[in-house]
């Protein structure tokens, strides 16, 4: 090669990642944008039941305070305050890119004490594994409830009860998404599905239920309406049978950074995706999509009485979407 074509290649270089900064930068600002038509949380929370049991959700937002985690965390300690928040639960990829290597990386200084740490997020937190932190230790994870008591993680799949009132309460289930993946591929027949060791948790804990309203979480979607990566042809096949067999109410996710609701109308189970904790991604829709947005932010759900109530909460403060399911 001449020192011509040299010479060009070493100065077209700088030229291209500044090119790309620049847009990444574009389009994260487009996706920050304020909506002034969008309600203001502080403006539509103020009147909210202070009895209610309160919870975020949070997902995809590992990325030790940049691409918008630490605006969102912000967010969620305002709102926090204003609610009265109980707990909070994740939907995995609590560490971008790849995971954490033990219970005492510096990575969780990094990316979980100094971002969250306003006193109105000291909360119980009950995280789920996403892909990314399987590239790492997701034991890990695990080992690190013995040094943060607010980190309730004790196995890779569990579930949790809360007592809603003095007749109600409310499951938790908390999946190991690509542990169900990983172990449906090594399936030798498919049709063997209840051979694996989580689905069958999965239907003893849920047959034993007698909750009056039924939360899973996990990272990968049954439904999503993303050009990234869409639909969980393995969730479809393991995972939306049970939920339809039992009436779940609510199936949690990320995977796909944007908020979302779908729904198959023939069944109860209601799909949020909330993978909106850090680096937004575009949306478009499909047939199941109720709504999608790509915005920063978190899920709040309120659950008071005999209604579910959900709402969108964007890194400004906003609400982008409400929906109430009652029973």
């Amino acid at each position: 090669m001449n020192k011509n074509k040299v010479l060009k290649i070493t100065l077209i270089i700088p030229i291209l990642i500044l090119f790309g900064t620049l847009l990444l930068t574009s389009c994260l600002d487009q996706l920050f944008t304020p909506h002034a038509n969008f309600p203001n949380a502080k403006e539509l929370l103020n009147q909210h039941e202070i009895d209610a049991t309160h919870f975020f959700v949070l997902s995809d937002w590992g990325f030790n305070g940049d691409f918008g985690q630490q605006i969102v965390a912000n967010q969620m300690a305002q709102i926090s305050k204003l609610v009265g928040l109980n707990f909070i639960l994740t939907c995995g990829d609590n560490f971008q890119y790849n995971g954490v290597e033990s219970s005492t990386d510096n990575l969780w200084k990094l990316n979980y004490e100094n971002i969250y740490n306003d006193s109105a997020l000291q909360v119980p937190w009950y995280p789920a594994l996403g892909n990314h932190d399987y590239y790492g230790n997701p034991d890990a994870e695990i080992e690190y409830s013995t040094i943060n008591s607010l980190w309730n993680f004790p196995s890779r799949y569990y579930s949790f009860t809360k007592i809603l009132n003095s007749r109600d309460k409310a499951l938790f289930i908390v999946l190991d998404t690509q542990g169900l993946i990983n172990d449906y591929h090594n399936l030798t027949d498919s049709t063997q599905s209840d051979s694996i060791p989580e689905i069958k948790w999965l239907n003893k804990v849920l047959s034993n239920s007698t909750a009056k309203w039924i939360f899973v979480t996990g990272h990968h979607p049954v439904y999503s309406a993303s050009t990234y990566h869409g639909d969980t042809y393995e969730m479809k096949e393991l995972i939306k049978p049970i939920f339809d067999q039992y009436s779940v109410d609510f199936y949690i996710c990320g995977h796909d950074h944007h908020f979302e609701q779908a729904k198959d109308t023939a069944f109860s189970t209601n799909y949020i995706v909330t993978g909106t904790g850090a680096y937004p991604r575009p949306v478009e829709g499909s047939s199941h999509t109720i709504f999608a947005i790509a915005e920063l932010g978190f899920s709040y759900f309120s659950i008071y009485n005999k209604t579910v109530s959900l709402y969108f909460v964007t890194a400004e403060g906003k609400i982008a979407y409400t929906y109430s399911l009652k029973k």
